[in-house]
């Protein structure tokens, strides 16, 4: 083969490594789910060959400003502890169609030449649909949990600061803190 010719190595993706033991990483996730709304999500435990398990913590529901809220977190459990990938989104009540943004991990969906995180936005508004970090956004997109996402989403409809403005600064502190 042309060495010239010869095909790029693309970039290992990797899940989110989770730190801290997963029933207490699980219980925060469903805590901060709760102080949205009273409803309970779903979570789901699925068991895969090779001895490998995946829990789904999933919940669609309006919070408390009457906006819809959609939380999808796949986290595996075998061979590694780890966040596989993540979809949170805020949907404005009056206008279901329109997001006000979403927040995307995928990196065994999302095709290699494009980054396997970033933040959905209105392009018409903001110049482009997806925000990746760290060119268009500050928000480190590798350690947003459900717990962040949640804390993003209250600070969104007290302030209505859009996490794309300034390079997501209002929210560096919640999303890369900690």
């Amino acid at each position: 083969m042309n060495p010239k010719r010869k095909p790029k190595a693309k970039p290992k993706r990797k899940p989110i490594p989770i730190t801290i033991p997963i029933n207490e990483f699980i219980k925060k996730e469903i805590n901060s789910l709760t102080s949205l709304t009273d409803a309970k999500p779903k979570i789901y435990e699925t068991k895969f060959k090779g001895n490998v398990t995946e829990i789904t913590i999933m919940l669609e529901e309006h919070d408390y400003a009457s906006n819809i809220f959609h939380i999808c977190e796949k986290i595996s459990i075998n061979p590694q502890v780890a966040i596989r990938e993540y979809r949170y989104s805020l949907i404005p009540y009056t206008d279901g169609d329109t997001q006000y943004f979403r927040f995307d991990f995928q990196p065994q969906k999302i095709p290699a030449r494009f980054p396997d995180s970033h933040i959905n936005v209105d392009e018409s508004t903001f110049g482009k649909h997806h925000l990746v970090y760290p060119g268009d956004t500050c928000l480190d997109l590798h350690k947003l949990t459900i717990q962040k996402a949640v804390n993003v989403f209250f600070n969104y409809e007290c302030t209505h600061i859009h996490p794309a403005l300034d390079l997501g600064e209002t929210y560096i502190s919640i999303v890369n803190g900690g």
